[in-house]
């Protein structure tokens, strides 16, 4: 029996009914796997009308259409839950980098906050206890310059040609 569709933004998803013919293929095997292309409909219609009258004499055998059968039944069951898990992949990340993010802007604002705590009271040892904070909130300003600075030599380094007649048109 088909799986009914799940809303998309359903919390939970239950499946387990397809456990038991899941597939985690490896890194990159889904690199030249023929997918499903428009008229296929059209074309199971076509094989299975055949296949009582001439589909054995053009060599399909019933297990090859019951084999296409079982998989049309797991890419049904599949396409009934794709919709809401990747809704909720999409809410799970979002809602991560929500969180992430606020208390990424926590950090860099303590950070600020005990610096200016420092020079305003004159208390330094702030700055050594908060060290390892300070560098963190610091870390990608510090790329950025570098990354910044290597550019800019490697721009002086490189010869600039001139443009030439085919480069005009």
């Amino acid at each position: 029996m088909p799986i009914l569709p799940i809303p998309v933004g359903t919390l939970v998803l239950d499946c387990s009914k397809h456990g038991s013919f899941l597939v985690d293929l490896p890194q990159g095997r889904m690199r030249g796997l023929l997918v499903e292309r428009p008229g296929f409909p059209e074309v199971m219609a076509e094989v299975l009308a055949n296949q009582a009258t001439v589909g054995p004499k053009a060599g399909v055998t019933q297990d090859d259409i019951d084999a296409i059968m079982v998989d049309n039944e797991r890419v049904a069951d599949i396409d009934a839950v794709l919709p809401a898990a990747r809704k909720l992949v999409e809410l799970l990340e979002e809602s991560r980098a929500h969180y992430d993010d606020d208390r990424q802007r926590r950090v860099h604002a303590i950070a600020n906050l005990l610096e200016g705590r420092a020079r305003t009271t004159g208390i330094d040892e702030l700055l050594a206890k908060y060290d390892k904070t300070r560098a963190y909130r610091s870390a990608t300003g510090k790329k950025g310059l570098k990354t910044r600075k290597a550019n800019k030599k490697k721009a002086e380094s490189t010869p600039v040609t001139p443009p030439t007649s085919a480069d005009r048109q």
